[in-house]
């Protein structure tokens, strides 16, 4: 047992980091401004959450409390990444899955619940798994 979590330590994290790679630069690209703009970070769960400065004004802007780029969380303010956590982490292990399509597939998603007549948010497939995943009501 020992050795299988030196195999997964060693081989099955940095893969999934790597895998997720693509997305999570543009999360970092995000998280530099933030912190440029006064914005703070934080290790969280294995992924760098930000708040404040660019990351309050693009979830104003866009209406989020969080959202999810690979390993990286950019959230409000604190208290909006303690809220949403559980629900974000669930896209951290769908961007682990979905490499560097998960953006695309993502917005793919959102196009298919609006064509369908749902809504491009509450009725994307990826919002829809993420809030099953951590036991939120799939409204």
């Amino acid at each position: 047992m020992a050795r299988l979590n030196r195999v997964r330590r060693l081989v099955v994290v940095p893969a999934r980091y790597l895998w997720a790679s693509p997305t999570t630069a543009v999360g970092l690209v995000a998280g530099l401004c933030t912190l440029a703009s006064g914005g703070r970070a934080q290790v969280r769960m294995g992924t760098i959450e930000f708040h404040g400065g660019f990351s309050r004004y693009l979830a104003d802007k866009v209406h989020f409390s969080a959202m999810t780029l690979g390993h990286v969380i950019i959230g409000r303010d604190p208290w909006a990444l303690d809220a949403c956590r559980a629900h974000e982490q669930a896209h951290v292990r769908q961007v682990e899955r979905w490499g560097a399509v998960f953006i695309p597939a993502y917005v793919f998603a959102s196009l298919l619940a609006w064509k369908r007549g749902g809504d491009y948010y509450l009725d994307n497939w990826f919002e829809r798994d993420a809030r099953r995943a951590c036991g939120e009501p799939d409204e």
